[in-house]
């Protein structure tokens, strides 16, 4: 179901994942050619391993389900004549740091230092800051 449904992404192409163990939550980005498919991940913070679809975020559900409620023809504001509710709609947050990984060559987004790599679990001894955002800075 999932794949039918093109997820948005940030500035730098990539697409939210959050952990869905319930006392983490930590929430990353991956490229976002990974987020569809029979793909396992690791996440970076209690190294949890599962499905990329297991990995997807509460605003991104809402999304897709208004996408399925409203068969893809998303009204934008609600209307006077029309007892349909708008679409939900999110915007892809950047990360705070981009991550390179020595063992599989992938880049991650995350906010803080990382403790495994999303794509192969390798420890953090393989993971390399590649980059800062300072969007999250600008008011």
């Amino acid at each position: 179901m999932l794949e039918k449904y093109k997820l948005k992404t940030d500035p730098q192409g990539m697409v939210g994942r959050e952990c869905p163990k319930k006392p983490c939550k930590a929430y990353f980005k991956i490229k976002e050619d990974d987020t569809y498919g029979d793909v396992d991940l690791t996440c970076p913070n209690c190294g949890n391993k599962a499905n990329v679809k297991k990995y997807t975020t509460e605003e991104q559900i809402k999304y897709i389900n208004s996408l399925i409620f409203h068969r893809n023809a998303c009204p934008i504001e609600a209307s006077k004549y029309s007892k349909t509710p708008p679409c939900s709609d999110y915007v892809e947050r950047p990360s705070h740091y981009t991550y390179s990984c020595d063992v599989c060559k992938n880049k991650f987004g995350y906010d803080a230092k990382p403790h495994f790599c999303p794509y192969c679990g390798s420890s953090r001894d393989h993971l390399h800051e590649e980059s800062v955002c300072y969007l999250g800075n600008i008011k």
